[in-house]
């Protein structure tokens, strides 16, 4: 048998002040005391109160998350002009930079290691093949985030291959899809019939060097 007080809360408080209600017309007919009813009713009345309490505290709560985030955001936006007036004033000096915690200028190039590209892990290959007949391809240090997915220092853009079939059985099997820049990078392809692609991705540095390909990704296309 169904249980006839509501899931909800809104439906129990509801139910809960008809039922009060209902037993301080009738309770005394029924054997209640005077005092049995009282409880009942004061009981429902404080439920009621916490729940519109709680409902209130709730639309505040969001109003205050909502003021506290647009008070920051119109902070910083206007920091950020003011940083960008004090950038540009030759007066400013590094070490008020440095005081005011905002960026100083490297003036000292540190060279890049011709071999680097050679050193650094190779990028990672992250896939989203959602979308039919597609492949985005996100690459680099942390493809799971591309807002902290920088190149390396000195890398200049990753290599992407690619293989139709899956994984390919031989070395020279890779096919060159592109040299990007800016990750994700979005193959289209064109099937009549759902088709296994394998990627990777190596660094390419300043000077055209190319550093190790990384794991390979491979996903199933859809049409």
């Amino acid at each position: 048998m169904a249980d006839y007080i509501p899931k909800d809360e809104a439906g129990q408080i509801a139910w809960l002040k008809h039922f009060a209600g209902w037993m301080d017309a009738h309770g005394l007919s029924h054997s209640f005391s005077a005092a049995d009813i009282a409880e009942l009713n004061a009981e429902a009345s404080a439920a009621d109160t916490a729940f519109n309490n709680n409902i209130e505290a709730r639309t505040a709560a969001r109003a205050a998350l909502v003021a506290k985030k647009r008070g920051i955001a119109k902070a910083i936006r206007l920091a950020r002009v003011d940083v960008k007036v004090l950038q540009a004033d030759p007066t400013t000096t590094d070490a008020e930079r440095a005081e005011a915690r905002i960026n100083v200028p490297d003036r000292i190039k540190t060279p890049t290691s011709p071999d680097a590209v050679e050193h650094y892990d190779p990028p990672e290959v992250l896939l989203d093949w959602s979308k039919r007949q597609r492949v985005t391809i996100h690459y680099g240090p942390n493809p799971h985030n591309e807002r902290q997915n920088a190149l390396p220092a000195g890398i200049f853009c990753v290599q992407i291959q690619y293989h139709r079939g899956g994984l390919p059985e031989h070395e020279d099997d890779w096919l060159i899809l592109n040299t990007h820049t800016d990750s994700p990078y979005t193959h289209i392809v064109h099937e009549d019939t759902p088709m296994t692609y394998a990627y990777r991705a190596c660094w390419v540095d300043k000077k055209h060097n190319k550093g190790p390909y990384g794991d390979p990704a491979v996903c199933t296309v859809s049409v």
